[in-house]
């Protein structure tokens, strides 16, 4: 805190990117929001999340009365070291049984939420949790013969992420930079931020 108790606030470049975790959506209604347990998906080796909106001014006495805002989406990119058939059934809806896993043109893509952390210059981390989307932009695996020199590939996944039915929320994440000792809720859920989709709690009456 700075003299005269004004928070001095931390901005710490990230120079990782780690622990990506699923989660199965249950219920995604204007009553109720459920997640499953979480697990994780893959090495993380990148990512780019990129929130989308529109404006829209509206006009008056010839002039601009006022700027609209709309939330359009959240575009999701990651690059992870490779997927697992389980991990293609979750995040794709193909099938899997038996050791086979069978892609057809009519599967879908469920619901998820996912989640990651991302650590600062500072070693403290920033943690997030997106609430509902699907991956059904497209999955690529990349493939090469190898050569003198071996040369490992990668898996790229895209997704689409959206506002929750209940409230609108569509993302949670807490900065661990510039959490206070007030923040008793906050540095709890960091502790164990992975073993449930994260919820911040109702203020006391």
């Amino acid at each position: 805190m700075e003299a005269g108790g004004t928070q001095t606030i931390v901005r710490s470049r990230t120079k990782s990117f780690r622990d990506l975790y699923v989660a199965p959506v249950t219920a995604n209604t204007a009553d109720l929001y459920e997640a499953g347990t979480p697990v994780k998906l893959a090495r993380a080796i990148s990512g780019k999340v990129s929130d989308k909106f529109t404006s829209e001014k509206i006009y008056s006495d010839d002039g601009v009365e006022e700027v609209v805002e709309y939330y359009e989406g959240t575009d999701v990119e990651f690059e992870v070291n490779s997927l697992a058939p389980q991990d293609k059934q979750q995040l794709f809806g193909h099938l899997y049984e038996n050791g086979y896993l069978v892609k057809n043109k009519d599967d879908k893509a469920p619901e998820v939420a996912i989640g990651y952390r991302a650590k600062k210059l500072n070693g403290k981390y920033e943690f997030v949790w997106l609430y509902c989307g699907t991956f059904g932009q497209g999955y690529e695996g990349n493939y090469a013969t190898q050569a003198d020199k071996v040369e490992t590939q990668t898996a790229s996944l895209k997704g689409a992420f959206y506002e929750r039915a209940i409230d609108g929320n569509y993302q949670i994440e807490v900065d661990e930079s510039n959490l206070l000792e007030t923040h008793a809720d906050a540095k709890s859920a960091i502790t164990n931020w992975f073993a449930e989709v994260q919820e911040k709690p109702e203020a006391a009456a």
